[in-house]
């Protein structure tokens, strides 16, 4: 009876030595979180594995998540996932229903959006002071320059062969306005005109010929002469000059005393009551929205999903690089509080934990079972 005592107390001591040394290991693990000095002389296995480790750790964490959790393939292939891109499109049509059926102004939607921080009187100033300040940058870019050398060739070409059709036109609307009514009526009026102003005699001889179709002849030798070649000749040859003249100037020549800056804000201001939106801010959503809803979901939506999706497949290494995503992760690691990292890993791993004890218990039971036979035979 003795030696069965014995042999048990062994056994449970035994046990209870291997699962003390299992559960101490894995305290250890973490704890002591700091160092322990007694004076000058630091404890042993101070601090715990992985506060000890732990930049070790972050950095090796880092470069397991960018070199093989988020890779650019990986990114690549969940961004580009159809399931995802229809989810966005799905999710975008329904934002834009709900938008365009609103009660709301976009005033006050797109101030309750921004926190109070947009109005549309700031749009406005906004946006007309950047179209001011991109005229005023192309005006002084350009106006000091002659025409012929910032205008588009094109444009120079076909405004030289415009010439001949712009003559005529100018024979035509003369010829047209000499035959009419106000046109004859016209040239009696300066027949009279100039035989008045030559004083007595004048008037005796326009009194003498007013019976005699004076305005008559000169409106048929007025039609002649805009029939003519050499009149066609001479006004295209002097509309041609005068082209020549003015494309070989600048706008500050052309027009010296025009005022670019007020320009500039008076057609800024022109512009934003024409831009769609912008005109229709103070406007219930529900009145005009659903005129750009197909628009934006057909037309604008691709077009943007396309455009980005092009940009980020070009330029996803790069932007991973740039995000520096070790670095982050090293960071997260080496700010995380010890003690909840511990109390994480203790909950998800609980059982397990329980187990490893145990499993040192029986250990150490069966060690301290072998050591009491081993005294049983020997003595």
């Amino acid at each position: 009876m003795q030696t069965i005592t014995v042999i048990l107390m062994m056994i449970l001591i035994g046990a209870f030595i291997g699962g003390l040394t299992n559960l101490i290991a894995i305290r250890m693990l973490f704890r002591p979180f700091k160092p322990v000095y007694i004076g000058r002389w630091k404890l042993p296995f101070t601090p715990g594995l992985i506060p000890k480790r732990r930049d070790e750790i972050a950095v090796q964490l880092g470069s397991l998540v960018t070199g093989h959790l988020i890779t650019v393939e990986g990114v690549r292939s969940k961004l580009f996932d159809e399931t995802l891109l229809e989810e966005v499109r799905t999710w975008f049509r329904r934002k834009v229903k709900e938008i365009s059926s609103s009660e709301e102004t976009l005033e006050g939607w797109w101030y309750s959006q921004s926190g109070g921080n947009w109005s549309s009187e700031d749009t406005r100033t906004r946006f007309t002071g950047a179209v001011t300040r991109s005229i005023l940058k192309t005006a002084d870019e350009y106006k000091s320059t002659p025409l012929d050398e910032w205008l588009p060739k094109p444009l120079l070409v076909q405004s030289r062969a415009k010439i001949p059709e712009i003559t005529s036109t100018i024979l035509q609307k003369g010829r047209e306005y000499v035959r009419s009514p106000e046109g004859k009526q016209k040239i009696e009026e300066m027949v009279n005109r100039y035989f008045s102003t030559k004083g007595s005699f004048g008037g005796m001889v326009g009194r003498m010929v007013s019976n005699i179709p004076v305005s008559g002849r000169i409106q048929y030798e007025l039609l002649r002469l805009l029939e003519d070649e050499k009149a066609r000749e001479f006004i295209e040859t002097q509309l041609m000059k005068e082209w020549n003249s003015v494309k070989g100037k600048s706008l500050d020549e052309l027009l010296p005393d025009f005022n670019w800056e007020k320009r500039a804000e008076q057609l800024a201001q022109e512009v934003a009551r024409k831009v769609p939106v912008l005109s229709e801010w103070d406007q219930p959503l529900g009145e005009w929205a659903h005129r750009y809803e197909s628009r934006l979901t057909d037309t604008l939506m691709p077009a943007v999903l396309e455009t980005l999706s092009a940009i980020i497949e070009r330029n996803l290494q790069r932007m991973l690089l740039n995000l520096k995503i070790d670095e982050i992760v090293r960071d997260q690691v080496n700010s995380f509080p010890l003690p909840r990292l511990e109390q994480i890993i203790l909950s998800i791993a609980k059982q397990e934990l329980k187990m490893i004890t145990l499993f040192g218990a029986v250990i150490g039971g069966s060690v301290g079972l072998v050591q009491g036979l081993i005294v049983l035979f020997v003595l």
